[in-house]
């Protein structure tokens, strides 16, 4: 997804899909792991600010234990939060269908038609906004929740290393940008 691509789906603003399109482009998250987030999954980290536990749930299952992880919240999404429920579902009329076909609809009107731009990309470009920011990419693997490539042994780096700690986290968060003609 290019960040003009970004810009012209976030301006279009479409009532259902921009808060779940801004969580995935500032989180990382896929599709199923956004529209099944619920309000308890949610938590405040003190100074670090607020996290969202990523994990299985009565709406959602995970595609591998990697993806099961707290991510911190980028400080665009704190005023998103403010117009989802604040118990059960926090996006209770989307599923994953209805997620992919809703963007497929606004992408035809908006008249993107790049091949290859899915909602995943929202993904894609989240990972690129962390490698143009010089996140190491097992620090942005911990954050989307893949397994880590940085040695041939993963298991014994996984069996030694605890992971990015959330304050190196919250500093990867920080610096993602939407781009430039985003609206506020």
């Amino acid at each position: 997804m290019t960040d003009a691509e970004v810009v012209s789906l976030l301006k279009a603003h479409d009532p259902l899909l921009a808060p779940v399109l801004l969580v995935c482009l500032l989180s990382g998250m896929r599709s199923g792991e956004a529209s099944g987030l619920l309000a308890e999954d949610l938590t405040t980290k003190g100074n670090l600010g607020a996290f969202v536990r990523i994990r299985p749930n009565r709406l959602r299952g995970l595609k591998s234990k990697a993806a099961e992880r707290e991510v911190p919240l980028h400080d665009h999404l704190l005023l998103v939060l403010q117009d989802l429920p604040s118990e059960g579902a926090l996006f209770p009329a989307l599923s994953v269908n209805r997620i992919t076909k809703r963007f497929t609809i606004q992408r035809r009107q908006l008249q993107l038609t790049r091949p290859g731009l899915v909602f995943h990309s929202t993904r894609k470009w989240f990972i690129t906004q962390c490698e143009r920011t010089g996140v190491p990419e097992h620090f942005t693997a911990s954050i989307v929740g893949h397994q880590s490539a940085r040695s041939e042994n993963k298991l014994t780096y996984g069996l030694y290393s605890a992971g990015i700690s959330d304050a190196q986290k919250r500093e990867i968060i920080d610096q993602i940008r939407l781009p430039t003609g985003v609206p506020a």
